[in-house]
This record gives C-alpha cells, structure tokens and sequence, in this order.
C-alpha cells in the first residue's frame, strides 16, 4: 500500500482540486460522509449521544459534515468548538453553517470553557476528534491541548478524523498531548505519522478511505514509500516447483560465532534453512566446532583454525573467501565478537567477495570506526542494524535515529549505497534507488535476545533461492513479525523466544500466498 507525507498529501489535494477540477468542498464531504457511514456501521449501534471535538481548520470542517450525517439520523449531537465560529473559514466555515442550519449545536469552548466540553464528553457514547489535521507542526497548546487530555481521560470510544490530534504526520511523534485513538480514518493514503511508532499505537485501527483522488496522480507527484501487505508479497512469492532439489534452491554461507555466542551462529544458520534454502554451510572457529556439529543437525560446518581463540582470524580471509566463491549468499555477524582480527576479516571479506551479503550485529559493528568501507561496488549488501547499531556508525544517538528514522535512513543508503534494514517497531526497508518499505508486523513477543539472527538468516535463506534483496528482506521482515503477530494473537507476547519463530514458516507464507494473511491496514470505499 502505498503511503504518503502529510506535504505531498497537499499536492495530491491541490492537484484534484486544481488541475482535475475537484471542487474542495466535494473532497470534505466525501470524507466526512465515509467516515460517518463507516462509523455508523461499527460503533453507533448502541450509541445515543455523540460529541465531536472540532478544531478551527479544515479537520474541523471534516468534523462538521460527520455531525450533519449522525443529526440527520437522530443521534444526539454537539459540536464543541475549540476556537469561535467566526474564526472559521472556506469549506470549514461552509460545512459548520450547513450543520447549524439543520438545527446542530455549536459549542464554542473559547468563550464557554472547558467545563462544557468536559461535560459534554462525559454524557456522550462515542467521541470524535476533529481537532488537527496531518499538517501539525507545532506542540499542541491552549485549548486544543485541554480538549485532548478531556478526551483520553474519558474512557470512551475515540474516532479520529484522517490523524489523531497531535500526532505529527509526518515522524508519528506525538507534538505535546496526542489523541489516542480507538480507529483513525484517513483519506486518501496513509500517512507516515500514523504507520511509524507511536503514531500507528494513537491512530488504534487504522482504515484508508477513498475520497476520488484520481490514482494516475501518483505517477504526477510520487509517493514517500510502501507500506508491505500480503498483496504486494503475493507478487514475488515463488513457486517450489515439483522438480527442483536442493541445489535449486542455493546455498548460504553463514560467517557467525565465537565463544559465548554460539547461539546466534546456530539461529542465523537453522533460519535459513527453515525459509527454504537447499544448503546451509557454517564457518566458525574450529575451537568451537565440537559444539557446533552438536547443536546442528541439517547445517553443515566449516571449522577455521582459530589458535583457540573462539574467533575467526583475519589469517582465514583467502580460505573463506575461496570457500565462498561458488556460493549464493554470506550471511554475516552474528555473534562475532568484536575481536580486532574478526572485524578487520569482517571488513576484507565485503571489500572484495562479490556475493550478495547479509550484514548484521557484530557485522555491522566492524565498521564503526570505517563506515566509508560500506561502500562496494563489488556486490549487493543489506545492513540490519537496530537504532543503536546504526547511531555507532552515523556519529548520532540512538534517540536521534528514532527521531527521524526516514530521515536517517535515507542519509545512510545515499552515502553508502547499500541497503538498509533499520529494524524496531515498523522496520523500514531502504534501498540505494530511494524506494522506502514499512513493514507493519511485528510485536513486543520479538524483543528477546536472538530474533535479530533469526531474520538474518531469513533473508539470507531467501536471498539463495533467487530472491532480489530488496524482495528477500522484505518478505523476511514480513514472516518474522507475522508470526510473532500469530503467537500473540493467543492472548500473550511474553513467552516467546527466538526460536519459536521457525516454527510457523510455513503456516505464514501459506496465509499470505492463499490471501488468507491479517490486514494490518483497512482500505474502503
């Protein structure tokens, strides 16, 4: 799906408005009269009062065509203006008349208080908040701010018209108080600030509605990026056709391991496996190979002499890298160690193997101190770094990386020209031709040490059976939250460790493949 910032989102507007001659006017009323059937048919039944919480801008005028709709069919409604009546303008103003004419309230908290709007929230079923718009740019404040904390102290059901109140549109930080939302719905196109954390966890469910913006316009002013679903995955999944073997389905090489972290190595080497790889080979220490050969059945090892070090020397680069000639895949990183031979290996190895290369952990970690070595025009390479891996190598903190995760992400892949998968909450696939990939699944069941190397050796797995980079890291990103997403859909996310994750491969790509996957983002006429 794709997914716009709130600025080109403006284009889109103005380009309808003036270039296809959509009256402004028409746009309002189709979202509010969508937002209002849709609201009808899910959380009105029951309802008798409803109070919508208007601001002075064109959100407010959204607002006012959801309260002509829910008076026309006698619900009782009050519109609590954060502002006064004549500081409305345009379609705001028009649509705030065409209420008042059918008898509707206009309650204007400026001159009234907040006493009113408290009670009124109070006596109310359902809340609607239709205070800002995805063009925010300043902290919330005055009223605004008041009616905001009246709402998400009410406990009642909130619907927030096109973007939670406070919410940026563009980061999904919160701009001082934010509305959290039982259900946005917004037009058009989703919106960045609703899709990244925690703007997705204030917009609750979120549905895109169409208010007939013609679709060539895409093509006119572009899109800021994709947000992954199961249609868009439906597209690459492969065939396994009857009469492949092994051999089909290529070969990883997995560069993982050292003492006290022979488990990344074997989750980062079985992952690869499990997504359907026809060959896994490890190179570990050979100190360490005992336990290796023991903890892996399917995958085979690839002992380098090691002086019993438990870890690779920079002395084993012409072994491994002859090793790697005929292979598919290197995958590479987990579990290193941040021994100063390993990472001048680690190094040497991406300046020169022309394979396609998964970087992660103490991978990525080796260029802290040599980031313009990330650069190669020998082979593809995506890096997986969490935000504070990806601050280390950018000079930042970790709290700037999540800041401004598009912003970031984009400076990483235009300087060094390889893929990058910023994992956290809505990882976010950039790639070195500009295209931006969010991937909404996922939960807190992943934060355990090891689901790092489990997605790892997801792409790596893919990757060896012909998969672009791009489509291999996204379709990993995909499954690896989908069935944590599975496992916390029986009522928990504590319990699950790294490994519980190869255990629903198949179950998920079936679903996806099928069209039987969840939707994670609503889109109605």
């Amino acid at each position: 799906m794709k997914i716009l910032s709130p600025e080109r989102m403006a284009k889109y507007d103005e380009y309808s408005i003036k270039t296809w001659g959509i009256p402004s006017a028409v746009l309002m009323e189709n979202a509010g009269r969508n937002t209002y059937r849709l609201m009808k048919e899910r959380y009105l039944h029951n309802a008798g009062a409803i109070a919508v919480i208007c601001g002075r801008g064109n959100n407010g005028g959204d607002g006012f065509v959801i309260s002509r709709y829910a008076l026309r069919d006698g619900f009782r409604t009050t519109v609590f203006l954060a502002g006064k009546r004549n500081e409305l303008k345009g379609d705001a103003a028009l649509n705030m008349e065409l209420y008042v004419s059918i008898g509707g309230e206009v309650v204007e908290c400026a001159t009234k208080g907040m006493d009113a709007l408290k009670k009124g929230i109070g006596e109310a079923d359902i809340l609607v908040d239709a205070i800002f718009g995805t063009g925010l740019s300043k902290e919330t404040a005055g009223n605004e701010k008041l009616a905001i904390e009246a709402m998400n102290g009410s406990g009642k059901p909130i619907i927030s018209v096109d973007i939670p109140s406070g919410i940026d549109g563009k980061t999904g930080l919160p701009l001082g108080a934010a509305v959290r939302a039982t259900h946005t719905f917004t037009y058009g196109y989703p919106k960045l600030g609703q899709v990244l954390y925690p703007g997705a966890y204030h917009s609750g469910k979120l549905t895109v509605i169409d208010i007939s913006i013609p679709e060539f316009i895409e093509d006119t002013i572009g899109i800021d990026g994709i947000v992954a679903d199961g249609a868009m995955l439906r597209g690459f999944i492969r065939e396994r056709l009857p009469w492949s073997h092994k051999g089909t389905f290529g070969h990883v090489v997995v560069i993982a391991g050292s003492t006290g972290k022979t488990g990344a190595a074997h989750m980062a080497s079985l992952a690869a496996l499990k997504v359907g790889a026809g060959l896994v080979t490890l190179i570990i220490p050979e100190s360490l190979n005992s336990i290796m050969e023991a903890k892996l059945t399917e995958v085979m090892t690839y002992p380098v002499k090691d002086k019993g070090k438990g870890c690779l020397p920079l002395s084993a680069y012409k072994e491994i890298a002859d090793f790697i000639e005929d292979k598919d895949v290197v995958v590479m990183g987990p579990g290193l160690s941040q021994d100063r031979g390993t990472m001048d290996l680690v190094r040497k190895l991406h300046r020169n193997v022309k394979k396609p290369f998964v970087i992660d952990a103490d991978g990525i970690n080796a260029f802290q101190s040599s980031p313009d070595m990330i650069r190669t025009s020998k082979h593809e390479a995506v890096f997986t770094p969490h935000p504070g891996e990806l601050a280390r190598i950018m000079g930042v903190t970790p709290q700037a990386v999540n800041a401004g995760r598009i912003g970031t992400g984009r400076s990483f892949t235009d300087k060094y020209g390889v893929h990058l998968l910023l994992k956290g909450a809505r990882s976010i696939l950039f790639s070195p031709g500009g295209e931006i990939i969010i991937n909404p699944t996922g939960n807190p069941a992943l934060a355990k040490g090891g689901s790092g190397d489990i997605l790892t050796g997801f792409i790596g797995g893919f990757v060896a059976q012909g998969y672009s980079l791009t489509e291999a890291t996204v379709l990993a990103a995909y499954i690896h939250g989908y069935i944590a997403d599975t496992w916390a859909g029986k009522g928990v996310d504590i319990d699950m460790l790294a490994c519980d994750l190869l255990d629903g491969i198949g179950k998920a790509i079936q679903e996806i493949r099928d069209g039987k996957d969840r939707v994670y983002i609503e889109k109605s006429l």
